[in-house]
């Protein structure tokens, strides 16, 4: 056991807790992670919606709009760079609060079920032909047709890298009729399904005013960016639609200033609410609490050292116990993450990361790295010093960081945290050695090592590179058979545990918090992307 390191990590989090100032991790940036939250897998002519106010120098006000049906969300994390889709992940923005949607989705239960397709069918080895369901339309009142859809989802392709990694850009599509229209793939893809289900193909018409043009039940209506995002209904909405006139996303990146927030009735919702922050909420704020899909992990830069080496990162892996991590950073909730997929998410997973603290000293021993007077290791006169990132949008994450901080010093590493505001931006130059990370996972096995394993995916922020995961996921994008499906996934698994990518360290619960009395109808969904739905309302 690692009684002096869990002793001195749970002082560290109480001072931080209580507002002491520690050494460990610099003082809190205003502002949030731009796309930390990124997700699963793979991303006009008439009346247009109105001109955005969204002046860099607007100030959002708390206040609720009189009799409006109005719901005031308050978030540490990122709300839309711009309300134009799609952008970085505006899309995944648009669809959790209820203006974008794709043509699948997934239900609570993991499921694919159609949405803005009436039904998708394979017609051969390599063509999918998709029927829209009838009667949608977009915010500027003009019908979805094939002709539109086919439009958007080149326009995806156009915009977002990460677009072509699940469907490819070579992939043609064919009108049929007007509501019909035909993808044909270069080669074979078993989870085209799941694909168009991905935030990146969310169904949209170019912007007017700097506005995308989409066909959820709320469309945008403005931004003031980094922090306040304002939809409001939209009255031809295809289905059932939204109960609140308005919805208001309010940015406010302390998770303590958040719920203070919430109690004073200046907020009615939270999301993402970190476990510590829920223990202390009073009676009459609800809570709904489910298991998330989301992995919390750490990116290692594989481009710098000391996470060039792999035995260096087989190390840092071995040497921190994630099951004390749950305990000192997420009330005991959650899982511990041993492999890229949560366990949460219906695939079988390959225990990797383990702990072992003798191991990981006798790595570094054989990386030449020796222990100092200090207890710090040193190779070629060089320390074993690296810098942690985290950021602020996620407050449980940057309490995991000084808990790894703590237990990678058992073994000789010599860690400093720092929070930075836009986790993006400081990680997409490649300077870096190491960094706190969450994604939301979808069910679908491809989509994890697609989006951070191979070279060029959307968070593959460290360069990693493995011949052998290459050859797998373009094998498991092919695949559409269950069982060969599993088997491959579990080789995929078996490379990270013999190569040691990055550090997985847990899937936090999925928590939100709302005003009794004043919020009804919340409908938890394990996937985050999934917010707001129909019947969300506020009294």
């Amino acid at each position: 056991m690692r009684t002096p390191a869990l002793i001195a990590l749970c002082a560290v989090l109480l001072l931080a807790a209580c507002g002491a100032p520690t050494t460990q991790s610099a003082t809190p940036a205003p502002t949030e992670a731009t796309a930390a939250s990124a997700p699963t897998v793979p991303t006009a002519p008439t009346d247009a919606p109105a001109a955005p106010t969204s002046a860099p120098d607007a100030q959002p006000t708390n206040a609720p709009t009189e009799g409006s049906g109005e719901l005031r969300l308050g978030t540490g994390l990122n709300i839309p760079t711009s309300l134009i889709s799609p952008q970085g992940s505006n899309g995944y923005n648009m669809v959790t609060y209820g203006a974008g949607e794709t043509l699948m989705r997934l239900t609570p239960e993991q499921q694919l079920e159609p949405w803005l397709a009436e039904r998708v069918e394979r017609v051969d080895e390599m063509t999918w032909q998709v029927t829209l369901r009838p009667g949608v339309r977009f915010h500027d009142g003009t019908p979805m047709t094939a002709q539109s859809v086919a439009d958007s989802v080149k326009s995806s392709w156009e915009n977002l890298p990460a677009a072509s990694t699940f469907i490819t850009s070579t992939t043609e599509i064919a009108l049929v009729d007007d509501v019909t229209l035909t993808f044909t793939t270069p080669a074979p893809q078993g989870n085209f399904l799941y694909s168009i289900a991905n935030w990146n193909f969310v169904i949209h018409k170019p912007a007017v005013n700097d506005i995308s043009i989409l066909t959820g039940m709320y469309r945008p209506v403005s931004l003031v960016k980094d922090q306040e995002f304002v939809l409001e209904r939209f009255d031809d909405y295809w289905g059932e639609g939204g109960a609140l006139e308005r919805i208001r996303i309010i940015v406010i990146p302390d998770a303590n200033a958040r719920a203070l927030a919430l109690q004073s009735g200046d907020l009615d919702m939270l999301t993402n609410v970190a476990p510590d922050i829920a223990r202390g909420l009073p009676s009459d704020i609800e809570q709904v609490s489910v298991p998330g899909t989301r992995m919390h992990h750490i990116i290692l830069n594989h481009t710098r050292a000391p996470f060039n080496d792999r035995l260096v990162r087989e190390a840092a892996s071995l040497a921190i116990d994630r099951e004390a991590l749950l305990q000192a950073t997420l009330d005991g909730q959650g899982a511990a993450a041993t492999n890229l997929y949560p366990v949460t998410v219906g695939v079988e997973v390959v225990p990797a990361q383990q702990t072992d603290l003798e191991r990981a000293k006798q790595l570094l021993d054989e990386a030449g790295w020796a222990v100092g007077a200090d207890g710090v290791r040193t190779k070629g006169g060089e320390r074993l010093a690296v810098l942690l990132y985290s950021y602020p949008g996620r407050p449980e994450l940057t309490q995991m960081a000084i808990a790894t901080q703590a237990m990678l010093g058992e073994v000789g590493f010599e860690v400093r945290v720092e929070e930075v505001a836009d986790i993006v931006e400081t990680l997409k130059g490649g300077e870096f050695q190491a960094s706190m990370f969450s994604v939301g996972v979808q069910s679908d096995p491809l989509y994890m090592p697609a989006i951070s394993l191979i070279e060029g995916a959307s968070f593959n922020y460290g360069g990693y590179r493995n011949e052998q995961i290459e050859t797998l996921v373009s094998e498991l994008r092919a695949e559409s058979d269950e069982a060969a499906k599993a088997a491959i996934v579990a080789q995929v698994q078996e490379q990270v545990k013999a190569d040691t990518p990055n550090l997985y360290l847990a899937t936090p619960p999925l928590i939100t918090a709302f005003r009794q009395g004043r919020v009804t109808g919340f409908t938890p969904h394990p996937n985050d992307l999934y917010l707001v739905t129909a019947s969300l309302a506020v009294q």
